[in-house]
């Protein structure tokens, strides 16, 4: 029996990734075992400051090694068969102006094989098609299986003919660690191609020398994965039959004599005698060397002996062949595995029999046709014969299959571990404030985990003797579900939902737990115990009191790990607080709260929205955020690796009000609050609600405000991005932006009006881990681009002229702005450059000139790529995106952007008012998302940018015209140094975080006029040293914690700020000391105002707040501040800032008509 494939699947991976996507997929590999085997979620299951865990391996726990034993013969450069002469990657139209041109592409397909002619590109797809060669088409599998099962496995990669006794081409390597995983992946990248088929004259020396003497331990289990395109030649290795030969392969083997040839091809006891050992030497020369009919079993000789011969004791210290196949020398026998244990030791899985050590083959023929072929014909039994057991053959004909083969070996072979985690709190790394003349309130979260909910704690900052915690309301919960297209009410019509809409398996009794049993516990609407029945399928699990002293009920809110608090809108008349507070958690849940009288409950609970159409981890559409609601009602949810936590809502928010500002007639115009969400880990798109207020042109009140209305839910989604085949975002981790846009593509647009044409904007990174075969990846895998996708909220011109509909629909994609590296056509691997940058994270959108208008927009990738996205121009057909600098690390946060005047300006002649100024862009590198982040060392870096707006066409800045200031010790203290900076030499400056710890910057700077305050974090972890031996069932104890530290810094230089610099200050530390704390720590500022585009950082429009008032302005604003401007820490605590830049107090000069007598009397 073998396989043979029909049907047809794409690759998910490209052949080649140059050093880029390699430094990429290096941060996304250190998984330890435990953790792969959640199996849901490419990402941290547990929130990595949360992972203090007992790991029982109740299997044994040490990887097995896998032999890639691959063909590399002159042939492999052949087409894979007649007419498959390309391979071709495509992009598609997303996007046309009204010119019918398009402006937004799709991102470059992975290849598709088996293309004869080259297809024509055309404004509605385009092709970058390359020759199809079967030594690219294993090259691109060979990659793609060791980027999916680079942690459950050791891997050695052995050439058929380069490999010989080289030691690169005979180790097995630990792909769980980064350096030994670029290792082996250039390795299978520059395999060249030469020479005929001496399969069996090099099987049994990659058994020998590799699979046999490099076996670790006793408990190990050994693959050898083979793969040839040809009939191998009559070359055989010379093991001799004499009393000086161990006698591994040519000793007693009595399997033989049950072969059965094909056809009665020869008499298998015409070469073995009853024990199944060679009657002579010439016998074993006729049948290992020549060409009758034996031939299609001299592989099987070999590999079914490594499979049912225990070959522990044949194992050596050294090489036992040389490359031709010769006995190279006697080495000692080494009788003992690495854990100093014999490899016959009792085996206590197995009732104490002794442990043995075999290895199993798998065989795979590419391009062999069918047996009936003048290739296949002998080719193929061969292959088929060699496989041990039976049936690990695999005849691929096409690049699909050959794919398919692989993935059937490595589904087959892949082990498990259980782990259990531990109940403990922590604090949230978000605060929020809210701020008036009369109320000064700070809301900070606390996450239990033995629960997995949270606590939402608001205190008084002006009652500093009472910090007591008064929690929101939750009496007047409603719940509310989106599938993308419609808004369900729990309490209202359900109609349409059914349980396979939330993947509930039906057992003929329960066709009624979506509503009856999910939903009811979802919404809070019975007690948990009152809603489990006999016909149910699902646990509901019982949230009751937490056993943490203090922490009170955990049924009110499900985890918030990223989730921001944001308190919005305009103040209250009756509390005085601001009108509403929004936040998500990872019950999948956006919670929107009203402000009250009630000083017990300053905030009451309206409305929980779920966003249950968002995709997952698929392609079409069939793995939602929907799929995943039921886990959350398992009793031992969050507590092991069979039930892991989930992320069901862990993205960014942003919400804003729109202006407060009076129509042409004196009439207060309406205001509307939104809000814009991100999933996170959770999922692959973004959407945005209205959270209350006015709609614009109706100027109906909604959401909040509109609740007493029957059908208020229907308008409170606005938009969600595409799920199925028109996805294209990954995970969208971080923050999505806001800002109005400037929309016009007539020829004689105005690139200054803020009259019309003036768009609410939703600006989004496109994440994380996209690719065209989702459903089948389980590890983190670099998008092939990044992209900013910017898409119209409202539907609404919201210019000075007055609010009306503008014929675009909410949602809407305005436009994409992707990084397509300028190709080299004469570079045979152009295309292949620079595909894989990882992905865009959170942007920050600025406004220049302080019209209330986005002219420009930066963020960075996960692989460490800063772009410019300028957008001044009012067509987005002229909207461009230039990278601008390269960190080599991951940039996973928004960046900190201010603008400075120049100290040197050498366009004195310019009349352009930038001529005089810089934009500063600051943020910092690294990544605390994924498993590998907990314990990856790499030094990172916090990094200050100086871009020149003048220059249109920038071009990549070099870190080498950066001035490096650094993190002095000193004293128990860490201080930044003060070296001098040259703005006519350098170009920016950055400084190295601690090296050796971890230690990185995952959130966006916080600026003050011209001072930074990054905020990082480092973990430590620790548990038990590795196990001496790997071959006893196990257990291991895992604990880890999180140090943070905040670091201030002068923005224009990276210098440490002097005392008459804005700054926190903090008590017990020197002044300019870096503050570190034990616990994530974060700190939100307030001066009372919320008007975006004001204060100490104006220049920043993607912000929390209510919009300025658009005017036509033309010099950037100043930074400065009219209230007294506080921070609150996350443990609710008030830091005081000094030095911050007042706004001078300007007096208007009034005319005669508008003096009162009053004024002077």
């Amino acid at each position: 029996m073998h396989h043979k494939f029909v049907k047809n699947k794409k690759d998910k991976f490209p052949k080649r990734q140059k050093t880029l996507f390699s430094a990429v997929t290096a941060a996304l590999i250190v998984f330890p075992a435990w953790q792969v085997q959640a199996g849901a979620n490419i990402f941290a299951d547990t929130p990595l400051h949360l992972q203090n865990s007992s790991t029982i391996t109740t299997a044994y726990g040490v990887k097995p090694n896998i032999t890639l034993f691959i063909d590399d013969s002159a042939s492999m450069t052949n087409k894979i068969k007649n007419g498959f002469s390309y391979r071709c990657r495509s992009r598609k139209s997303i996007r046309k102006n009204a010119k019918g041109n398009t402006i937004a592409w799709t991102p470059w397909s992975n290849y598709e094989y088996g293309i004869e002619n080259i297809p024509a590109n055309t404004n509605d797809i385009e092709y970058r098609c390359r020759p199809d060669r079967k030594v690219d088409e294993v090259k691109a599998v060979l990659l793609s299986i060791l980027a999916n099962y680079h942690n459950d496995m050791y891997f050695a990669f052995h050439p058929l003919h380069r490999g010989g006794i080289l030691e690169q081409y005979n180790t097995f390597y630990d792909t769980s660690d980064s350096t030994q995983y670029n290792k082996l992946v250039e390795l299978i990248k520059r395999m060249p191609t030469n020479g005929s088929t001496p399969t069996t004259q090099r099987f049994p020396v990659i058994a020998r020398n590799l699979v046999m003497n490099k076996l670790k331990y006793r408990c190990q289990k050994s693959y050898i994965v083979l793969l040839s395109d040809g009939e191998a030649k009559s070359q055989y290795a010379r093991e001799d039959d004499n009393s000086d030969d161990d006698g591994y392969f040519d000793g007693v083997g009595s399997w033989r004599l049950a072969w059965q040839p094909e056809n009665n091809a020869f008499n298998v006891r015409d070469y073995f005698d009853n024990t199944g050992s060679w009657l002579s030497r010439k016998k074993r020369r006729d049948f290992l060397h020549s060409d009758g009919n034996a031939m299609p079993y001299r592989l099987k000789f070999y590999s079914e002996t490594l499979r049912e011969k225990n070959f522990g004791p044949y194992i050596y210290s050294g090489d036992f062949y040389n490359d031709r196949g010769n006995i190279a020398y006697r080495p000692s026998k080494r009788t003992t595995d690495e854990a100093g244990r014999p490899w016959d030791a009792p085996n206590p899985l197995n009732h104490n029999l002794p442990f043995t050590q075999t290895a199993e083959t798998f065989t795979i023929g590419v391009g062999l046709g069918e047996k009936n072929t003048n290739l296949g014909k002998k080719a193929i039994p061969y292959l088929e014969n060699g496989a041990a057991p039976h049936g690990n053959f695999f005849n691929a004909n096409s690049h699909a299959e050959i794919q398919e083969a692989f993935k059937k070996i490595f589904e087959s072979i892949k082990g498990s571990s259980e782990t259990s985690t531990t109940n403990t709190t922590a604090t949230a790394p978000t605060v929020a404030v809210s701020r008036s003349d009369l109320s000064n309130l700070s809301i900070t979260a606390m996450i239990e985990s033995g629960s997995w909910s949270t606590k939402l704690c608001i205190r008084s900052l002006d009652d500093k003797a009472n910090n007591k915690c008064a929690e929101p309301s939750f009496n007047n919960r409603q719940l509310l579900l989106h599938d993308g297209t419609k808004t369900y009410l729990y309490s209202g019509s359900l109609t349409g939902l059914n349980n396979n809409t939330f993947k509930i398996s039906n057992n003929g009794k329960n066709q009624l737990e979506w509503v009856n049993g999910l939903l009811t516990w979802l919404s809070r609407s019975k007690p948990d115990d009152a809603i489990k029945t006999d016909d149910f399928v699902l646990d509901y699990r019982q949230r009751g009191i937490s056993l943490i002293p203090g922490f009170g009920e955990t049924r009110n809110m499900g985890d918030i790990i990223n989730n921001p608090i944001i308190t919005a809108g305009n103040k209250d008349e009756g509390s005085n607080l601001l009108k509403y507070m929004i936040t998500s958690a990872n019950d999948g849940m956006v919670y929107v709260f009203r402000a009250t009288n009630d000083k017990t409950h300053f905030y009451d609970l309206k409305f929980n929205f779920m966003p249950m159409g968002i995709e997952r981890q698929s392609n079409d559409g069939s793995d939602l955020v929907a799929h995943y609601y039921k886990y959350l009602t398992d009793k031992d949810y969050g507590k092991n690796s069979e039930h892991p936590h989930r992320f069901l809502l862990n993205g960014g928010m942003m919400v804003q009000q729109t202006e407060r500002s009076n129509d042409r007639n004196g009439k207060p115009r309406p205001q509307q609050t939104f809000m814009l969400s991100t999933m996170g880990q959770a999922g692959r798109g973004a959407f945005a609600i209205n959270i209350g207020g006015n709609e614009l042109v109706s100027r109906q009140p909604i959401a909040v405000d509109n609740m007493g209305s029957s059908g208020w839910y229907h308008d409170v989604p606005l938009f969600q991005t595409p799920t199925g085949q028109n996805n294209y975002f990954g995970f969208t981790v971080g923050t999505p932006a806001i800002a109005r846009l400037r929309v016009n593509e007539d020829l004689d647009a105005s690139a200054t009006s803020v009259a019309n044409h003036i768009r609410e904007a939703a600006f989004i990174g496109n994440g994380y881990n996209y690719s065209s075969t989702l459903a089948s990846d389980n590890t983190g895998l670099p998008s092939s681009e990044s992209a900013l996708y910017i898409y119209d909220i409202l539907g609404v011109d919201v210019g000075t002229d007055g609010y009306r509909k503008t014929g675009f629909r909410k949602g809407d994609l305005i436009a994409k702005l992707a990084w397509v590296p300028e190709l080299n056509s004469s570079d045979e691997e152009a295309d292949e450059s620079n595909t894989h940058t990882g992905g865009l994270s959170s942007p920050t959108v600025i406004d220049i000139n302080g019209d209330g208008v986005a002219d420009v927009a930066y963020a960075g990738d996960y692989g460490g790529n800063l772009y410019r996205f300028d957008l001044r121009s009012p067509d987005p057909a002229q909207w461009t995106i230039h990278k601008i600098f390269s960190a080599g690390a991951p940039i996973t946060s928004a960046p900190g952007v201010t603008m400075a005047k120049k100290t040197q300006n050498n366009n004195t002649a310019s009349k352009d008012p930038l001529s005089n100024w810089d934009v500063i862009i600051t943020f910092g590198t690294g990544s605390d998302i994924y498993q590998s982040d907990l314990t990856n060392k790499d030094q990172q870096t916090v990094y200050g940018i100086y871009d020149d707006l003048t220059n249109k066409k920038p071009t990549e800045i070099s870190k080498s015209t950066l001035l490096q200031q650094e993190l002095i010790a000193s004293g128990g203290y860490r201080q930044l140094s003060e070296k001098s900076f040259n703005p006519g030499h350098h170009k920016g400056w950055y400084f190295n975080l601690e090296s050796g710890t971890g230690e990185r910057v995952v959130t966006k700077p916080i600026t003050i006029a011209y001072s930074g305050v990054v905020f990082s974090r480092k973990y430590e972890v620790k548990k038990d040293d590795d196990l001496a031996d790997p071959c006893n069932t196990t257990k291991r104890i895992q604990e880890s914690k999180v140090y943070s530290s905040v670091i201030q810094y002068n923005v224009k230089t990276g210098a440490r700020l002097k005392d008459t610099d804005p700054h926190f200050n903090f008590t017990n530390i020197p002044f300019g000391a870096v503050l570190t704390l034990e616990g994530l720590y974060s700190i939100t500022t307030s001066d009372g105002s919320d008007v975006i585009g004001t204060g100490v950082s104006p220049y920043e429009l993607s912000r929390d707040g209510t919009q300025s008032p658009l005017n036509e302005e033309t010099e950037p604003p100043q930074p400065c501040t009219r209230g007294s401007l506080e921070g609150v820490s996350t443990n609710g605590d008030t830091i005081s800032i000094s030095n911050v830049p007042k706004c001078p107090i300007t007096f208007k000069r009034l005319s005669w008509r508008e003096v009162k007598t009053d004024y002077t009397s």
